[in-house]
């Protein structure tokens, strides 16, 4: 990876949430179209770093857990800007935006790993497992991003003292929709990345190997409880706070699984 190009992606991500912040507490419009810039700019940036990575190394940047990371950081901010400029969720960037910028210090952190070689048999099937799994990601994060949104709503309304965060977060049903739209699509996508990975796995004759890796344990329970959520969603026990306590939750782990397949013993 090009270190500084890198860094200075994550500078502009970082400076972007200062301004959303200031612009949450202060409520200056200025502040937002400044925030909301150097957004726009950042994620351009990272674009360039991840086509100059394409153009380096012969493939779209999704070779080891540190590319993964960056890749799937820019599909995140992609989706979260693109759904706030349509006006369905105000401030989701200003939640996307620090999960963001965790993950790219991990990605700087483990930017020396190793890369899968994406010519090996089978690796048609790596790429749809891949994109599936970015996609179901970027997805799941705006739902984690709503279901905090919606949290905060929920309890500003529960204590009948409705403060600022009240007035400047959509409403619950804005925050409902969002957060089942983008957890239906996430659970899906990220589905559908499982399967197409066992059928990689199946081509490399290392099937039963991977199974008995602790990550791939941990993403089939993490994709079982999201169905399991999903499933409440669409019944009549559904409660919106237990479901988004329950989205981010269950985040907390895949997040987890993700970040420790670096030291997954099977690899």
């Amino acid at each position: 990876m090009n270190p500084s190009l890198f860094l200075m992606v994550f500078a502009g991500y970082f400076i972007s949430f200062i301004l959303y912040f200031m612009n949450f507490e202060l409520q200056k419009e200025s502040l937002y179209i400044w925030a909301r810039g150097a957004a726009f700019f950042s994620l351009w940036g990272h674009l360039v770093f991840l086509l100059s990575a394409f153009l380096r190394i012969g493939h779209f940047a999704v070779g080891n857990l540190s590319e993964y990371i960056q890749m799937g950081s820019f599909l995140i901010l992609l989706a979260s800007f693109a759904t706030e400029t349509q006006g369905k969720a105000k401030f989701l960037m200003l939640f996307s935006l620090p999960i963001v910028l965790i993950f790219c210090l991990f990605a700087i952190l483990l930017a020396e790993q190793k890369n899968v070689a994406f010519s090996a048999p089978g690796s048609g099937w790596l790429w749809f497992h891949t994109s599936f799994i970015l996609a179901g990601f970027s997805s799941l994060i705006i739902a984690v991003s709503s279901a905090i949104m919606y949290l905060l709503q929920s309890s500003q309304i529960k204590s009948k003292h409705l403060g600022k965060v009240f007035l400047k977060l959509p409403s619950l049903n804005a925050l409902d929709r969002l957060h089942f739209a983008s957890l239906a699509w996430g659970v899906i996508l990220f589905s559908l990345g499982m399967l197409t990975g066992v059928f990689w796995a199946k081509t490399t004759k290392e099937l039963h190997q991977v199974l008995k890796d602790p990550t791939v344990i941990l993403s089939f329970l993490t994709c079982f409880m999201y169905w399991v959520i999903l499933s409440f969603r669409f019944s009549s026990l559904r409660r919106g706070q237990k479901i988004a306590v329950s989205t981010v939750l269950v985040f907390v782990l895949l997040f987890l699984t993700v970040i420790t397949s670096n030291y997954a013993p099977t690899g």
